[in-house]
């Protein structure tokens, strides 16, 4: 049930407060709520503090230890080199040549190899010389022809105020293409010209391997990186040789050496990963070694813990509103009687939706806020067709039908908008604080497309629809009868202008709204004095240009406005229900004038999709073939895509009865819809029309030929005759007759013209 301000009433309005009790029993119960979350929030935000710094002094205990055994092992190649630096200097070696004397002796390598035979993680040791000459090597004897002399550690070591050490980043080995970690130390002379280096050589998988033999967890990560951001190693994931980009070594190392022992890591430094990190340098070395985890691994174990809190503080929650509810629930039911009493004179029992006197005081109300100044949309509303469906299906189809679409309405509206049945088939909408018209209308066209879904009702399958007239307070009235009736003008201007659209209200609508009643009283008038008649258009054979047929076209003669064009009238006739008794009388002229034609000419007729309501399409048809004697095989009726899908099954049952009689069913307008394919695996078609929207672009549109050859080949292979309409160039005839089109229409091949001259014209083909 819905109450006058458009919001749907239960146990939970009509008890006052959301605990169904006094204030105050509300009151206390939020209180101890909040009361209960802020504790848990206090505990949870310290169990996260504290398991933060846990997991923080893990990490800053376990860099302190890895990064004093990094050192260890760059220390032993240290040592190695310093023995041979002091070696140089105790003989005061000045030249190259002394230093090639001195290091390139067997001797010397095999003193280097026994240095090393102990230390595994020590790939190797090198002497160079100052162009970058090999002058000792411990993997090899005799010492092979390599230089060296375009290596980071060579370049940055050779210049007279370059620095004494140098560690570089992982690269290939030249000889064996493991990936390698530099530390050199240069040679110099008496007066500190440089005369070569002592290289060592560190396996990066050491490192990783080392680093991999340490338990973080899932997300864990220890990595070894230079004070300019490279990264040496790293584990998980080896670091392999590092990118060149110097962005991203500036932006690591700004941020692992700028912020001390711990910090955070965002994505992108490490991995793809926000970290938490523990920075901790290596002695004497530009190298620092990274102990993290992930952020996400951290919230995770933090959630673990916390979760059991948080089930704790919502039950405890829980147990609050069960209880303030069980004690509410017994005020309820008392408030429950009196707001429905109240409710139930200001509902519409139908739909449930409030009624015109709930409407007129909310709106009433509504205006005299503030002076009348409020803002607000009115939308008047008015199904389509509905009248005919009360009509040929009954007010019990009709009742459903109302009750379906107000619920639609309810659903679409916000929480100060309300909506109202004030009776038939009529409905109304107040938009809350709407001020400006084109808000006002984007819902209207929402709602008229929340309206045309398909209402199933029995084997039924109807599409309503809707128009909407919209009004701006205070803009269009000042009181409620003035806006509800320029409401009401609009939305004769949107039934006008051809229903399912919306019109927001102008002063000249009063004129036009004058003008459509005339055309009303016009109508009736012309049926009256039978001032309609028919053309008919001739339907050509494309490869003999023999005529197959003629379609025949509903025209009237107003005795002042002259013909009146179909797309004017023919709407409010189906409107005002004028279109079933115009109808039949086409069937049954058409029928008659076709009996005088030649036996293999046939007649086709266009039926409105309101005739096929309540099976009054097939009883015409019937009708029209019994009193003019024409066989049904010479009659074909034309529906468009529309009919089917507004009608649904009904229309399906009546086309199956027009096939076992032999009737010709044509599909008008093929292809401008949406489920033509569906139509014709499913319904008895025996012709589909081509669009004259493709015909008129055929010869210069590809894409309009490859739709016309597409439902040319359809129709061929389906077994099905194909017309195309609007033919008017030469060149289009031609063009459909080699596509195989088997029948044209158009003026090309003849205008429409009256019975006489039909009759004429079908003499003369088949002569």
């Amino acid at each position: 049930m819905e109450t006058p301000n458009g919001r749907e009433t239960g146990p939970q309005d009509v008890a006052g407060p959301a605990l169904h009790g006094p204030l105050w029993l509300a009151l206390i119960a939020a209180a101890l709520i909040g009361c209960v979350i802020a504790a848990t929030s206090l505990l949870v935000t310290n169990l996260w503090d504290d398991g933060t710094a846990d997991r923080a002094r893990e990490l800053e205990n376990l860099a302190v230890t890895l990064s004093e055994q990094t050192a260890r092992a760059f220390q032993s190649v240290g040592l190695i080199q310093d023995d041979l630096i002091t070696h140089v200097r105790e003989r005061d070696i000045e030249t190259r040549a002394q230093l090639t004397d001195a290091m390139s002796t067997e001797d010397v390598h095999s003193r280097l190899r026994e240095k090393i035979s102990g230390l595994p993680f020590i790939d190797a040791v090198t002497v160079i010389d100052q162009t970058g000459q090999l002058l000792n090597f411990s993997r090899y004897w005799p010492i092979p022809k390599v230089n060296v002399s375009d290596r980071d550690y060579f370049l940055a070591l050779e210049g007279m105020k370059g620095p004494d050490i140098f560690l570089s980043e992982p690269v290939p080995n030249r000889g064996s293409g493991t990936v390698t970690i530099y530390l050199a130390k240069r040679f110099a002379n008496s007066s500190g010209r440089f005369l070569g280096l002592v290289l060592g050589a560190m396996e990066q998988s050491y490192f990783e391997r080392f680093y991999g033999g340490i338990r973080l967890g899932h997300d864990g990560m220890i990595a070894l990186i230079r004070s300019d951001g490279a990264l040496l190693a790293r584990h998980p994931g080896s670091a392999g040789v590092p990118p060149r980009d110097s962005a991203v070594r500036a932006r690591t190392a700004a941020t692992v050496f700028g912020t001390g022992q711990m910090t955070q890591l965002p994505a992108g430094t490490l991995d793809e990963k926000a970290r938490i990190a523990a920075v901790h340098p290596v002695s004497d070395l530009p190298l620092a070694v990274v102990v993290s985890d992930s952020v996400a691994a951290l919230d995770v174990l933090m959630w673990q813990r916390a979760t059991p809190l948080i089930v704790a503080a919502g039950l405890l929650c829980l147990t609050i509103v069960l209880v303030a509810w069980g004690l509410g629930r017994h005020l309820r039911d008392e408030r429950a009687f009196a707001v429905t009493q109240h409710a139930m004179a200001r509902i519409d029992m139908l739909t449930g939706l409030p009624n015109r006197l709930a409407f007129a005081e909310r709106l009433s109300a509504l205006l005299n806020a503030r002076g009348g100044a409020t803002p607000f949309a009115l939308l008047y509303l008015d199904l389509d067709y509905f009248k005919a469906v009360n009509d040929t299906l009954g007010h019990d189809a009709g009742d459903t039908m109302l009750t379906e679409l107000a619920e639609r309405i309810r659903t679409m509206l916000g929480p100060d908008d309300f909506s109202a049945r004030l009776g038939g088939d009529e409905f109304a909408v107040v938009l809350a604080g709407v001020t400006h018209e084109a808000e006002a209308t984007e819902f209207a066209h929402r709602l008229i497309e929340g309206l045309r879904t398909p209402v199933h009702i029995g084997l039924h399958r109807i599409i309503s629809g809707c128009s909407i007239g919209i009004v701006m307070s205070p803009r269009d009235g000042a009181g409620v009868a003035e806006l509800l009736k320029n409401a009401d003008l609009a939305l004769y201007r949107a039934k006008t202008d051809g229903r399912g659209i919306a019109r927001v209200f102008v002063e000249e609508m009063e004129r036009l709204v004058r003008e459509r009643r005339e055309m009303e009283v016009d109508l009736q008038t012309a049926w009256r004095e039978r001032q309609f008649f028919l053309l008919y258009q001739p339907i050509v054979e494309a490869e003999s240009g023999r005529i197959a047929g003629f379609e025949a076209l509903l025209r009237w003669r107003h005795p002042e406005r002259g013909l009146v064009n179909p797309t004017s009238f023919i709407p409010i006739a189906e409107e005002t229900g004028l279109i079933l008794p115009l109808g039949a009388w086409v069937l049954t002229e058409a029928c008659a004038a076709a009996t005088a034609w030649p036996d293999d000419l046939f007649v086709s007729v266009n039926l409105s999709p309101i005739q096929f309501r309540g099976a009054e399409a097939f009883r015409q048809v019937r009708s029209a073939l019994e009193s003019s004697g024409l066989a049904p095989s010479r009659l074909e009726v034309e529906i468009t895509e529309s009919t089917l899908l507004h009608e649904g099954p009904m229309v399906r049952a009546t086309l199956e009865q027009f096939s076992e009689e032999g009737i010709t069913v044509a599909l008008d307008d093929f292809g401008t819809g949406y489920s033509s394919l569906g139509y014709l695996r499913t319904l008895s078609i025996g012709r589909i029309k081509v669009d004259r929207s493709f015909i008129e672009q055929v010869e210069t549109s590809p894409q309009s030929l490859a739709i016309v050859r597409a439902i040319i080949g359809l129709a061929r292979t389906l077994g099905l005759r194909c017309t195309a309409e609007g033919v008017e160039t030469e060149g289009q005839r031609r063009l459909l007759t080699t596509e195989g089109c088997s029948h044209l229409q158009g003026y090309l091949l003849g205008r429409p013209g009256s019975a006489e001259e039909a009759l004429r014209r079908a003499c003369a083909s088949a002569a």
